[in-house]
């Protein structure tokens, strides 16, 4: 059975011998340590305007299989992620690997790309407690109406933003969901029980378990005299 690392020595081989590859960088959860057997392989290649052009057109600018997955950019589209408002966009290239950098300037990219944006942070805060904050009264209004299904849903929404509240609240670019329990531990700053609590409001939400997740939540952000924690409407 072919390993990770034959198949990336592979996919070198067969992707780098063109002129118009110009850079590989190893991302996912191989690249950060959170494999597993199943993991697959996430490389992205950077490749020249005129092979992406092609790609493009032709629908080939991503390459999905069951051991690997491929997504093709250009250095421009790799620079415009500095200032991308996406979090996720920024931490996928946290621990990222450069496997080739023709251009020799990849690295520097990615070193911006993962560097955390301290200008940002209060608007992005201030953006994920609205969201998170009006996930939480739809939650409320379900238990109302009891809106059991709009009530779990909400509950997730409200959860999702939550995660990426606290994440910029500790100055650090929100993960993927799916491997936010593996870096929610290294958080200074955010509620006691976080794990425990998020986990049973998810199996059985309700409004003791949502409001006491609101209160350590605001409290932990008027730590830092944020005077809109209790006045969202001053956000919008």
């Amino acid at each position: 059975m072919e390993s990770r690392k034959d198949l990336v020595n592979r996919l070198m081989e067969d992707y780098c011998t063109e002129n118009s590859v110009l850079a590989v960088i190893q991302i996912g959860s191989t690249a950060k340590g959170y494999d597993d057997e199943f993991s697959d392989v996430d490389l992205v290649m950077v490749v020249s305007d005129e092979r992406f052009a092609v790609l493009e057109k032709s629908s080939q600018k991503f390459v999905h299989t069951d051991k690997y997955d491929l997504v093709f950019t250009t250095v421009v589209r790799l620079e415009d992620l500095v200032n991308s408002e996406s979090d996720e966009d920024h931490w996928n290239y946290e621990k990222s690997i450069v496997l080739l950098d023709k251009t020799g300037t990849v690295r520097k990219i990615l070193e911006k790309i993962a560097e955390y944006d301290k200008d940002s942070r209060i608007i992005r805060l201030k953006r994920y407690y609205l969201e998170f904050w009006n996930s939480t009264l739809s939650c409320f209004s379900c238990l109302k109406h009891k809106n059991d299904w709009g009530l779990r849903i909400y509950s997730a929404l409200a959860i999702n933003e939550l995660i990426r509240l606290l994440f910029n609240l500790n100055n650090r670019w929100s993960p993927r969901l799916q491997w936010a329990f593996r870096e929610l531990p290294l958080l200074e700053k955010k509620p006691a029980d976080l794990k425990a609590q998020i986990e049973s409001i998810l199996e059985t939400p309700d409004s003791d378990k949502l409001t006491k997740l609101w209160n350590d939540t605001a409290s932990l952000l008027r730590e830092e005299n944020y005077t809109w924690v209790d006045h969202p409407e001053e956000i919008m």
